[in-house]
């Protein structure tokens, strides 16, 4: 297996390449969704974040200045059916001559037959107020403009063009102050041309963005702006003298005139008059808050930055945090934008920088992920191989059929890791068995020759041999009992069904002499007949024989060890129990009955010699057939192990279920 530092070192090479990957990515989509917003429909999205943030960021503000003269339903009803007469638009013009500049919202662009002699009139009074503006109008080809009737524009102070262009969904957010005919022909915007007349500078307007549109800062919902019907103040009901310095804009209000377009501000199908969107383009000149956009470069270069700032953190954080870090860069970056939009008056677009970050998020956590699970699984390969020597119950399991997520590939790392415990479990026991157990004995048998070697301190040849004897047979028990155990975790074990009860008997034949020299006597005091067990007889057989030769030892003599075997309740299990009248074992002390190299009651007097093996290998054969093993004990009332081992089917009647009691003895 390579070392830690190579796995490591190479997969955080890897995830960072991928981090970089991901990132160049992400942060080159959300510059083109960006950039290339009104092919990729990116804009229409951003329309609509638009107008959410004009309307909660929204200042109402009335500029006092500005006056709409209607021509409304009222005013209709009043002078008789529209158009009305050139010469009636002459008597306004009357009522407005204390007005700043008046600027018409109305093309006169056709001729009167039946009264050829107003627009004399109209064109007397325009040039009498001095300070009026009349509107052209751009061909929908933008290729030429339609201009009010010559003695009239001769007469205006200015003339610009009243066209406003919606937006793709039909809403009115802009005007373009100037704009460059087909033929190369510049003109400007009404409003443009009413600043002129006041006396005010409009070039700066222009010159700060030719030819683009500028976003008009609504002051309010429809019908903000102070508005006078026509026919009031045609007939005098308004005083002259209200309109004194005002910018004053005359247009249709009607609602059957159809000069009336959807803004952010409305709602539910309500609509703005034409006039009223001037109105409100007029007061942004006037104040000097138009809504600023940065161009179209510089706006698909901010659109990544919240992208990189979600990336950053994705690096260094884990998922759970990461999705917490998306989910905050996408309200931060809403947040900034109204922040920006409120205090600043800069709207700066976000729907690529929203689908860059909700976008980014389970990118990285997919390629994240797939650059671990490869790596996982190269190691888990890895291991494999080299654990393979070890047994099958030593190698990582392999994944479930067609199941290659990621809990799958934790649960083999889990069990690698479990594996690498034990091996290294095993390992600590080994140096201290060979350390320890396996070295007293020898030094004893080295200690015994170097006495042998001093005349004072020699031994009888009898008593030489018989303490040689012990210590060898004490190394010989100790490598038995060791390698019993290694078999037992490690070894391949032959599955078949037998008689749990002919193994039991067979165990207790087994010790017949021992426990007879002794007057113990070791009896089966309850069988069904038939118990049917799948697994190894060899090593089920060794290991009740390992209960039963403790029961022996532990017990005094002209005592009783009892064997039982019965069905569980459950009717799935065989319960062996093995009883003795020992001295028992203290509460405290049970936990460690079956821990290798542990031996209890080393300190009480004829304690019988051993490894601290025996019960280890009990639980492991136990547990490799699917068995558990417990042990009830009160100090001075014996000992009861009880072991439980799943039921098996009986064999056909055709096969060779009768374990030959050689193969034990093997």
């Amino acid at each position: 297996m390579p070392a830690s530092g190579d796995f490591w070192g190479n997969l955080d090479r890897r995830v960072q390449t991928e981090w970089l990957l991901v990132t160049m990515l992400m942060v080159l989509l959300t510059f083109m969704l960006s950039y290339l917003g009104a092919q990729t429909g990116i804009t229409r999205i951003d329309h609509t974040f638009y107008d959410r943030v004009l309307a909660s960021t929204l200042q109402p503000a009335h500029n006092n200045n500005i006056v709409i003269v209607t021509i409304d339903d009222s005013s209709i009803e009043t002078l008789g059916y529209w158009p009305w007469r050139r010469a009636v638009h002459a008597q306004l013009l009357g009522q407005l001559a204390q007005a700043r500049v008046v600027g018409f919202d109305l093309l006169l662009s056709d001729t009167n037959p039946a009264y050829p002699a107003d627009d004399a009139l109209l064109a007397k009074a325009i040039a009498t107020h001095g300070r009026v503006v009349l509107p052209t109008a751009v061909t929908n080809d933008k290729s030429a403009l339609i201009r009010a009737r010559s003695s009239l524009a001769d007469a205006a102070a200015q003339q610009g063009y009243f066209n406003i262009y919606p937006d793709e969904d039909g809403v009115i957010r802009s005007i373009i102050p100037r704009l460059t005919l087909s033929s190369g022909q510049s003109e400007r915007h009404l409003v443009l041309a009413m600043l002129d007349v006041a006396g005010l500078d409009s070039s700066a307007l222009v010159a700060s963005r030719p030819g683009q549109a500028l976003l008009v800062p609504y002051a309010g919902p429809p019908g903000h702006y102070t508005h006078y019907p026509y026919a009031y103040v045609l007939n005098g009901n308004i005083p002259a003298a209200t309109f004194h310095g005002k910018y004053v804009l005359v247009g249709s209000w009607g609602s059957g005139l159809g000069d009336a377009f959807p803004t952010p501000l409305t709602r539910h199908g309500e609509t703005m008059a034409g006039v009223e969107v001037l109105a409100n383009a007029l007061s942004a000149s006037l104040e000097g808050n138009w809504i600023q956009t940065p161009g179209r470069l510089l706006a698909a270069l901010l659109s990544t930055l919240p992208v990189l700032l979600a990336c950053l953190s994705f690096r260094r954080l884990s998922p759970r945090r990461a999705f917490l870090a998306a989910a905050g860069t996408l309200m931060l970056t809403a947040t900034t934008s109204i922040l920006v939009m409120y205090f600043a008056g800069i709207w700066l677009p976000i729907t690529a920088s929203l689908i860059g970050v909700a976008v980014a998020y389970p990118l990285w956590s997919w390629r994240n992920q797939e650059v671990s699970l490869q790596q996982l699984d190269r190691e888990l390969k890895t291991l494999t191989g080299d654990r393979r020597a070890l047994g099958e119950e030593l190698v990582p399991a392999e994944p479930s059929a067609g199941d290659e997520t990621l809990s799958s590939r934790v649960s083999q790392l889990h069990n690698a890791i479990r594996q690498l415990r034990f091996a290294q479990q095993k390992r600590d026991e080994t140096l201290r068995f060979l350390s320890h157990d396996m070295r007293a004995p020898q030094n004893s048998i080295i200690a015994l020759a170097q006495l042998q070697n001093d005349t004072s301190t020699a031994l009888s040849e009898p008593e030489l041999m018989e303490r040689v004897e012990l210590y060898a047979t004490k190394t010989l028990n100790l490598v038995d009992g060791f390698v019993q155990l290694a078999r037992a975790e490690a070894m391949q074990f032959q599955n078949n069904v037998f008689d749990l009860v002919d193994l039991t008997e067979q165990a207790v034949d087994d010790f017949w002499a021992q426990a007879t020299r002794r007057q113990i006597v070791v009896e089966i005091i309850e069988h069904p007949g038939v118990a049917w067990v799948s697994g190894d007889w060899t090593l089920l057989c060794r290991a009740l024989s390992n209960l039963i030769d403790n029961a022996i030892k532990y017990s005094p003599e002209q005592t009783r060890v009892c064997c039982s075997i019965t069905l569980s309740a459950s009717e799935r299990q065989w319960l062996v129990k093995v009883k003795d009248q020992g001295r028992g074992i203290p509460a405290e002390e049970i936990g460690r009955l079956f821990h290798s190299f542990q031996r209890l009651g080393i300190q009480s007097a004829h304690n019988p010699t051993g490894a601290g093996l025996g019960l280890s290998f009990v639980k492991t054969v136990i547990e490799r057939h699917g068995g558990t093993i417990e042990a009830h004990s009160q100090p001075g009332d014996g000992a009861e192990f009880i072991v439980r081992l799943p039921a098996a089917s009986p064999p056909p009647p055709d096969a060779d279920s009768d374990i030959q009691a050689d193969e034990y003895q093997a």
